[in-house]
C-alpha cells in the first residue's frame, strides 16, 4: 500500500509518532499522569503529609522532594506528538521523516520492518550531535518492546486512515502506551 501524510489529517497527525509509537495513548499526550500528579499533590499538601509522614514510615524531606518532583513533572505539560511538535528535541528519525515530507518511517523505501535493524542509515551526519537513524530506531524498538515496528508494519498493511481508526478504537477502549514500553533502563543506556 502507498502511504501518504495527505491522507492524514492534520489534527491526527499528533496520534502517532515518525517511529511508530502511538502517542495517543501515551500519559504525556493525553495529560492522565499529569492529571493524577496532580491529584496527588492535593491529597498530599491538603493532608500535610510531610508533617505526619513518619506515622506511615515515610521521611518528611522525601515527601517533600516528591511534591516538588510531580510539580515539576505537571509543569512541562501535554506532549503534541511528534509530528505536531515544534522547536525543542527532534530525534534524527524525526528530522529524516519531516525532511523527507512522510509521517512516518513506514513511507520510507529503507525502511525492513522484518530486518533487525529497520532503519538501515547508520549516518551520524546528516544530523551532528544526534545518534543515527538506526541507532534511534533501534532503542525505540527496545523501549516499545517492537510495538512500533508492528504498528508502521499495519501501517502499510491497510494505510493510514485506517490505522487512526484502529488507533482510536483501542486508545478509547483503554489501551495505553506504556503497556508495551520495556521495564528496563533502555532511553537513559543508549541504544
Amino acid at each position: 500500500m502507498i502511504l501518504s501524510l495527505n491522507e492524514v489529517n492534520k489534527d491526527d497527525r499528533g496520534l502517532l509518532g515518525h517511529c511508530g509509537i502511538i502517542c495517543a495513548g501515551c500519559d504525556w499526550h493525553t495529560n492522565e499522569s499529569s492529571d493524577a500528579a496532580k491529584t496527588v499533590i492535593q491529597i498530599w499538601e491538603g493532608h500535610n503529609l510531610a508533617d505526619v509522614a513518619m506515622l506511615k514510615g515515610l521521611n518528611s524531606q522525601d515527601v517533600l522532594a516528591t511534591i516538588k518532583t510531580l510539580k515539576m513533572y505537571v509543569e512541562t505539560g501535554s506532549c503534541p506528538g511528534c509530528h505536531k511538535k515544534e522547536g525543542g528535541f527532534i530525534c534524527s528519525i524525526g528530522r529524516c521523516v519531516k525532511e523527507k515530507g512522510y509521517w512516518t518511517c513506514a513511507e520510507c523505501k529503507d525502511y525492513n520492518p522484518e530486518s533487525i535493524y529497520p532503519c538501515p542509515h547508520t549516518d551520524t551526519t546528516s544530523f551532528p550531535g544526534l545518534p543515527s537513524r538506526s541507532e534511534f530506531s533501534a532503542l525505540a524498538c527496545k523501549r516499545y518492546n517492537s510495538n512500533t515496528i508492528d504498528n508502521l508494519k499495519r501501517c502499510r498493511e491497510i494505510g493510514y486512515p485506517a490505522f487512526i481508526n484502529e488507533i482510536k478504537e483501542k486508545v478509547g477502549n483503554g489501551w495505553r502506551t506504556w503497556q508495551v514500553i520495556s521495564n528496563e533502563m533502555v532511553a537513559s543506556k543508549g541504544a
